[in-house]
This record gives structure tokens, sequence and C-alpha cells, in this order.
């Protein structure tokens, strides 16, 4: 089994950037099932039902999120919409959670995939409850029928916190893929346990940018010391990061976890 899990969605750049990739990673891939993390994906604020939609459309099947997710108000209604339910999933113990599951169960080649999406606690200003305790808790709610692979988008700031919890849910998960600070890490491996583990997958957004959003204004904050908005490109060269996750479809263990960064033009 392959699954092909692509970092935060940045905006209209990083929507579209993804639709324009995703092609020829399916034809060099093949994989069984498509994920994205889309906490940013409605200018780079949670999510509408259109740009979902979007995705969908691009190829797409579930959709994993984060402290942002509920910051568009008119996206908001898809967490508890129960036509979404197998496709969307956030992490509700973040303490901007209003809604949602953390938790989908998809049927993948015969197989009972769980994808999980958990929000870390560190340096995250909207804070939350201990994201281990609830692995541990989403855990123990499906042991009958027992899930054959399971992915963890753990959606945090902290790279301390992400390796931690990485251990914590070695030989117990297929893998840990971190997201949130939009920049890709060095590190994909396999861990001890045999679960496939990735600080940070990246971004699908700007490439000439600060993660995915236009870098004048983001200067701006940093000089005054404010939370002025942000603006973002709608148009020009962008970079696709993602994960092709190799699983054994017989044990549901991880074979191997491949990180790509691709640079397009929009």
């Amino acid at each position: 089994m392959t699954i092909l899990f692509f970092g935060d969605v940045v905006g209209a750049l990083g929507r579209q950037a993804l639709a324009k990739a995703l092609p020829d990673l399916k034809r060099r891939y093949k994989p069984d099932l498509i994920v994205a993390n889309v906490e940013n994906l409605a200018h780079g604020a949670g999510v509408t039902g259109q740009t979902l939609e979007d995705l969908i459309a691009a190829g797409v099947d579930v959709f994993t999120g984060g402290g942002h997710s509920w910051s568009n108000p008119t996206g908001t209604p898809v967490y508890d919409d129960p036509t979404w339910r197998d496709r969307i999933v956030t992490p509700v113990n973040s303490g901007n959670a209003k809604g949602g599951h953390a938790d989908v169960v998809r049927i993948v080649g015969g197989k009972r995939v769980l994808i999980m999406n958990i929000a870390g606690v560190l340096f995250m200003k909207e804070g939350g409850s201990s994201p281990f305790q609830k692995l541990d808790a989403l855990l123990a709610t499906h042991t009958d029928p027992k899930p054959d692979v399971v992915l963890v988008d753990f959606h945090a700031e902290a790279t301390a916190e992400k390796e931690a919890f990485g251990h914590h849910a070695d030989g117990r998960v297929t893998a840990v893929l971190g997201t949130h600070t939009h920049v890709q890490t060095s590190d994909a491996k396999i861990l001890p346990g045999g679960t496939a583990y990735l600080t940070d997958v990246g971004r699908c957004g700007s490439y000439d940018s600060v993660i995915g959003f236009e870098k004048k204004t983001a200067i701006k904050r940093f000089l005054s010391g404010t939370h002025s908005k942000y603006d973002l490109e709608r148009t020009g060269t962008a970079e696709v990061n993602a994960v092709v996750l190799h699983i054994d479809p017989k044990t549901g263990e991880a074979q191997g976890l491949d990180a790509i960064r691709e640079i397009v033009d929009v």
C-alpha cells in the first residue's frame, strides 16, 4: 500500500500548485490514498466547502487540519456535516476546537486505514489538552476491529515535542507525520519500533515567501511587533512538499518514507 501525504496547503497558490503537481506524482508513485493538511487552505486560514471541493477534484481523498481549521466560519459546518465524516479530521484536542472529529477510518484495498489528527501544545498559542494522552485515548477506541494501518498527522510547533510524540507512538502506529511549521525537515526515518516518522512534511505554497505567506507582510510583522495581516501570493513559483509512505499490505508496517519537494510555476 502507498499513501501520498501533502503538507499544509496555503491559499490559492498552494491549491493550484498541488493540483498541477499531483498527476505526475500519481503516475510515479501510484498512491492508494491521498491525504492533505488544509488548515491554511482558504486564503491562509481555515477552509471553505469550495476550496475542499477543488482539492477533491484534483484527487485528494482525506483532509487533516490544525489550530487554524476553525478560522473561517463559512467552512466550519463541514466538520460536523455527516456527508464529510469520512473525508476530514481536525485536532479536537486543540484549544481552538469548535466541533469536528480527530479520526476517520477509510477502507483502502480491503484494509482499514485509521487517520488521526492531533495537535501539540508546546509554543502553540491556542493551547489544548495533552497530545500524548489523546493518542492513547484514540487508539483505545479502535481495538475491535483493529485498524490495519494508522496514520497520524501531528500538528505541532516544537521539534522536541514532535520527536517525543513520535517515540511515544513508535510501534503502535504506522506513521507520524508532522505538520504546521511549513518547512520540510530532513529527518525522514523508520523508528526502532517500526513507525515511519518525519518532523515536518512542509508546505504546498509560495516558494519565495515566509512559510507560504507574502514575505513583505511577514517581515512587517517582525519589524512592528504586531500581528498585522498576512498577504498571500496568488500566482508565481510554488513548492509542493509531500511524503510517500510505503506500507507492507500484509502487516500494515511502514517499509519506507520518501520526502518529496517539487517546484512548479502557477
